[in-house]
């Protein structure tokens, strides 16, 4: 009798932890077949993988230390579906862990993180584009990270990648609508011209309307490769709910210290559901570089449908133009699953 309730103890002890600390196993799977061509380029048949949204596999969880406030972690990796690897970040040394990898405290009083986390304009980026995060089909994405085809024409834009590493983090709570972030990264070097890393965005939300602004400060330092150059960036971005139709724009000017060239991009597109399941979605951008003289103009059109909350299917074209090159077309039809 006595063991069955030792037992019988440690079984509820064990729930209550696990009630306390929990931890989530998540991800997405994004995989096509199409055909692809960058401007100038040749065009190639592809399995391709992260056509929407990059792959990835992530691990969170949290803990709740009473009075209101938690503990919590991120560890996601990006995955290439399409062969089995795993896929470092583009302008970083962070290796497996390059989606995010972070702990935060969490209470009334907002949300504090350290480690590689999402910047706010990379969160702008997403969120005020039909086609989100897709580093092929949206435009924004295309001109600011330079990750996906025909990007040779004008490189990336922004010299640091879509999550800041050796950075701390503040978030806001939601006052009436009104949200706020806060990111520092320092250099951690103490080379001559080495430079910490500051950025600031602000949203409102309220019913149908959706606004954000961001200004960065980008540094650039030898302690790592993902701080690449000194840039100010600045971002607004609005999106409004029609009900037939989610319209969206952005505007962003780069101002590079390093070379004295300035960008400036714009987008504008829209999110059309035309049925309970499925969207119709559409989005033109440019990047214009007025000290060379270059222009980049990506078009793209696409009709996602969901199967399920988690499966769906799509159909995708995108179109790139940039200066003194020719036009290149590519297009896709892929599936994609969450868990």
């Amino acid at each position: 009798m006595f063991s069955k309730k030792i037992v019988a103890g440690a079984a509820l002890m064990a729930l209550a932890a696990a009630a306390s600390a929990q931890v989530k196993v998540y991800g997405y799977l994004d995989l096509g077949v199409g055909s692809f061509e960058g401007a100038g380029g040749d065009s190639t048949t592809q399995v391709a993988n992260g056509n929407l949204m990059t792959s990835f596999l992530g691990f969170s969880g949290s803990e709740d230390l009473g009075g209101g406030l938690k503990a919590e972690f991120v560890l996601e990796t990006f995955i290439g579906a399409d062969n089995g690897s795993y896929l470092a970040n583009n302008a970083s040394t962070t290796g497996f862990w390059g989606r995010g990898s972070n702990i935060a405290l969490s209470g009334d009083f907002g949300k504090v993180a350290i480690g590689q986390y999402d910047t706010p304009l990379f969160v702008a980026g997403l969120a005020y584009n039909p086609f989100g995060s897709s580093m092929l089909l949206s435009p924004t994405m295309r001109h600011y990270y330079g990750l996906s085809i025909g990007v040779a024409a004008t490189g990336r834009t922004l010299s640091t990648d879509t999550g800041w590493v050796n950075s701390l983090t503040y978030e806001t709570p939601n006052l009436s609508g009104f949200t706020a972030t806060v990111q520092w990264s320092p250099k951690e070097s103490s080379t001559d011209g080495a430079k910490d890393s500051f950025t600031i965005g602000a949203a409102y939300n309220a019913g149908p309307l959706s606004l954000m602004g961001v200004y960065a400060d980008h540094g650039v330092t030898d302690a790592n490769a993902a701080y690449l150059a000194e840039q100010k960036v600045f971002s607004l971005n609005a999106s409004y709910d029609f009900g037939v139709a989610k319209g969206f724009f952005q505007y962003t000017d780069v101002d590079n210290d390093d070379t004295n060239l300035d960008d400036t991009l714009f987008q504008i597109g829209a999110t059309i559901p035309v049925t309970p399941q499925g969207n119709v979605m559409v989005s033109y951008g440019q990047l214009k570089r007025d000290e060379v003289d270059l222009k980049n103009k990506i078009f793209s059109l696409g009709y996602d449908h969901s199967l399920s909350k988690r499966t769906g299917v799509y159909v995708a074209f995108t179109s790139e133009r940039a200066t003194d090159l020719d036009t290149g077309n590519s297009f896709v039809a892929g599936i994609r699953h969450s868990f």
